[in-house]
């Protein structure tokens, strides 16, 4: 079998003008060198230099087809010297490209990690797509995502590392609950207009599975993933909503009450997934790091 070694071999033998030359440059013994040169032609089954013309001139001379192999192997060589490169620049994250999903609740959390990641890591690509959680999740057993945000519990598809986790929030007019009610069963909301996130979002399914737990179809008047809008439209009174915590802490409106929801006590645990037993490529090492300190730092 051909090696790289041969054809170096070869290539400097040429390009120093002779075995000695070529074992000094390589820091290989003399017969080391011929040796590969015999391998290569014996491989190739054909005389790579002109031996009778060479004993004549004492120079190196090659055969026709010589230099045609000649020829070729210097392309061979400087193809596996960009492949070389290429793969350094990989492990030094120089390129590459990280392909991270957003569910529609939840990207906003990440905006301070997508920026370090993009002050830090300039030349790998980021690219972002938003959708909802079985979207997503067949993205990443397709391959055509790296890694995505997901709701708890998770399948065993999938290896996570945790986000976030904040308690469940009922918000609403204040006019609709008055001043002294401190806290809301889910079951309370039997008959509430909810005007909840996207439909497809994995946390939209979990209050609805949990009313028919409860023995009851939520009355849901309004899907959108639109935050600004859901905030207008609780300000006209028009219903009521459930969010996490991390939301409703943002709410600063003197019309708007947040309560506490209980009986269930439901949290959204958001964690970052990829499909378990992929091998991490450096890219996707480095945001998950960025992940795991900054979720750590806000504990």
């Amino acid at each position: 079998m051909m090696t790289l070694k041969q054809l170096q071999c070869f290539i400097t033998v040429v390009k120093t003008g002779g075995f000695s030359h070529a074992a000094d440059t390589l820091n290989l013994t003399q017969p080391t060198v011929t040796k590969a040169i015999s391998n290569l032609e014996d491989t190739l089954g054909v005389a790579l230099f002109d031996k009778q013309l060479m004993s004549r001139k004492r120079d190196i001379a090659l055969t026709e087809i010589g230099a045609l192999v000649y020829e070729q192997a210097q392309t061979v060589l400087q193809h596996v010297g960009h492949l070389e490169q290429t793969v350094t620049q990989y492990q030094h994250m120089d390129r590459g490209q990280l392909r991270l999903g957003l569910s529609p609740l939840g990207g906003e959390l990440l905006s301070d990690a997508i920026f370090e990641f993009y002050q830090t890591h300039r030349h790998i690509e980021l690219s972002l797509l938003e959708d909802g959680a079985e979207s997503l999740k067949q993205a990443l057993l397709d391959d055509t995502l790296d890694v995505c945000t997901l709701m708890q519990p998770i399948e065993a598809d999938f290896d996570c590392i945790p986000v976030c986790d904040y308690p469940i929030m009922m918000v609403a007019h204040r006019q609709h609950m008055g001043n002294t009610i401190k806290q809301v069963t889910l079951k309370s909301l039997k008959n509430a207009s909810l005007m909840l996130f996207a439909s497809h979002s994995s946390f939209t399914s979990m209050i609805v599975e949990e009313c028919q737990k409860l023995g009851f179809e939520p009355n849901i008047v309004c899907h959108t993933n639109q935050w600004q809008l859901l905030t207008t439209l609780l300000k006209k009174n028009m219903g009521v909503t459930l969010l996490p915590k991390y939301y409703t802490d943002k709410l600063d409106d003197k019309q708007l009450v947040c309560l506490p929801l209980v009986q269930p006590n439901l949290t959204w645990q958001m964690v970052m997934a990829w499909r378990k037993h992929r091998p991490l490529t450096p890219a996707m090492q480095a945001w998950l790091n960025i992940v795991q300190r900054q979720a750590n730092n806000k504990v």
